[in-house]
């Protein structure tokens, strides 16, 4: 099937909800709500400042039978199937994003404040609207044109106090002929104006240790809602594996050393001159 006229991605809705399910096996429960949090808050200020917000079609009640749908336990995909239907029905990327995500986070938002709902409620819902972000194809809101440039973002995870090794990956890809913009040290805020403003086709992280872990999914939750586009790898250290990351994080590879990293990416910059 033409990917452009594929309203979603399956495998990366079911792969990134499967994530979240693993994520609260793992990760203690203030985790997971700030997880929802994020989610909700983010999406709720990205809807409130676009500007064909005032156009949309969506009414009220539409967007409340969709929040009930979110809460229905361990169905995430009845959620995915209703906005299919949508989408089949001739209704706009545009107004399923601000109208029925957009407005289902404001919703789910206000439940929470009005203890109409649970946290672990309002947590299992953020969890299938993030997995429903990251499946939308072709978003006209988040659409970027990867020109094929050998160009990222390294940065390390907030929090890590050991840059010596993105330092040395840094320079090895700029010998590589790629243009690297190093990013260490900064804080959760900063990494994600500097993404805004730069709007980085890749993005590398580092980090040392398991202890880094929680910081390493918010960052990467954060970095997703801000820059849908992105291709987003980590270089684990300490004792943490590959399968440490890829269980919980929902990034697209995880290094191993520097020159398989420069492999790799190469492999992802011809690839996406193809499309």
């Amino acid at each position: 099937m033409d990917r452009q006229n594929t309203p979603f991605d399956n495998d990366v809705f079911t792969h990134v909800a499967q994530l979240f399910e693993h994520k609260g096996q793992v990760l203690p429960p203030d985790m997971l709500e700030q997880f929802a949090r994020d989610v909700v808050t983010r999406v709720s200020e990205r809807v409130v400042g676009h500007p064909a917000r005032t156009t949309l079609s969506i009414s009220a009640d539409d967007v409340a039978a969709f929040c009930d749908l979110l809460q229905l336990p361990d169905q995430p995909r009845v959620a995915l199937d209703f906005i299919a239907a949508r989408r089949a029905e001739g209704t706009s990327l545009e107004d399923v994003y601000l109208g029925y995500i957009g407005g289902a986070a404001r919703l789910l938002g206000e439940r929470w404040e009005d203890d109409r709902m649970t946290p672990l409620q309002v947590t299992v819902c953020a969890g299938t609207l993030y997995a429903l972000m990251r499946a939308l194809r072709s978003s006209e809101l988040d659409q970027q044109h990867f020109d094929g440039r050998r160009m990222a973002l390294f940065a390390t995870v907030q929090g890590e106090q050991h840059g010596v090794g993105i330092t040395v990956a840094a320079d090895m890809f700029r010998k590589a002929g790629w243009d690297i913009d190093l990013q260490i040290g900064l804080d959760q805020k900063r990494l994600l104006d500097r993404v805004q403003k730069t709007q980085p086709g890749i993005i590398g992280l580092s980090l040392s240790s398991r202890d880094r872990l929680p910081d390493l999914l918010k960052t990467v939750v954060a970095l997703r809602l801000a820059s849908n586009h992105a291709f987003i790898g980590v270089a684990p250290g300490g004792d943490l594996t590959a399968e440490d990351v890829r269980s919980v994080a929902d990034v697209d590879i995880v290094f191993g050393d520097a020159l398989g990293a420069i492999e790799a990416l190469e492999q992802v910059v011809a690839a996406r001159q193809s499309f």
